[in-house]
């Protein structure tokens, strides 16, 4: 299975800014013994992991996920989008309580929300 030139770019993208994440990224990849089987969960890993540190509080780092998949947004094209969208904002907040909910909201960029709320509507 070939991975689409714009997938590969992004999770590139991910795993060489944030080396911590390529590590539990390559770990879903392993279990799937391929990449090319996993882009999506891979790309879901990164969001399990930003909704890990909205949970714990650890704002500098949850700021820096989301900061990043919202500059690439910015400039995507339409698979790319459709990752970030599909398999990171809506995987975002999953298992929160409604209280950690309330208080990471406000970390998101505006165009993360509005990809957020489109789906699962407004958290406030």
């Amino acid at each position: 299975m070939q991975i689409h030139p714009s997938v590969k770019k992004l999770l590139l993208n991910i795993m060489k800014s944030f080396p911590d994440v390529a590590e539990h990224m390559m770990l879903v990849a392993k279990r799937h013994r391929s990449i090319a089987n996993c882009t999506t969960e891979m790309v879901g890993e990164f969001a399990r992991l930003t909704t890990l540190m909205m949970r714990d509080d650890n704002q500098a780092v949850a700021q820096s996920h989301l900061r990043f998949m919202s500059e690439l947004l910015k400039t995507a094209d339409e698979k790319t989008r459709e990752y970030i969208d599909v398999y990171y904002v809506e995987e975002l907040f999953f298992g929160m309580t409604p209280a950690q909910k309330k208080r990471a909201w406000p970390l998101l960029p505006a165009n993360l929300k509005q990809l957020y709320v489109a789906m699962w509507g407004d958290i406030a």
